[in-house]
């Protein structure tokens, strides 16, 4: 399969870019400073990162949100992640950061269908995690 990410994104694209991640700007952005952060290698779930990547992640997500919150006239940034095979076809591992307004009525216009979840297993198991 053809990946954007892997093969599509110019030099000139990319905004900031770390060891393993590089960032760039959505091309179907929610809100104007809509970025992703992608993943160099093409995996295609956050499992697959290690703990020191995990952790440069992490640190690239706190500096871009400390940037967007300190410098721009934002309330907030909401973080979004997808896995596996729920992403768009022809992309691998990525996070979304979205500037966001307080105002901007970004939840008003999700429309998800209801699927069943045990939410007595789910506590359950989670209540088995060792962390």
């Amino acid at each position: 399969m053809h990946c954007i990410f892997c093969n599509e994104i110019k030099y000139e694209q990319i905004l900031v870019e770390s060891k393993n991640f590089k960032v760039v700007l959505d091309i179907d952005p929610v809100q104007l400073g809509h970025l992703l952060i992608i993943s160099k290698s093409h995996i295609m779930d956050l499992r697959e990162i290690n703990n020191l990547q995990f952790i440069e992640l992490m640190n690239l997500e706190k500096s871009i949100i400390e940037i967007l919150e300190n410098h721009f006239s934002i309330t907030s940034v909401s973080i979004i992640q997808n896995n596996g095979p729920i992403m768009d076809e022809g992309t691998h591992f990525h996070v979304h950061l979205i500037p966001r307004y307080s105002d901007d009525h970004f939840w008003d216009n999700q429309i998800v269908k209801d699927h069943k979840l045990s939410l007595q297993e789910l506590k359950w198991k989670l209540n088995t995690l060792s962390i």
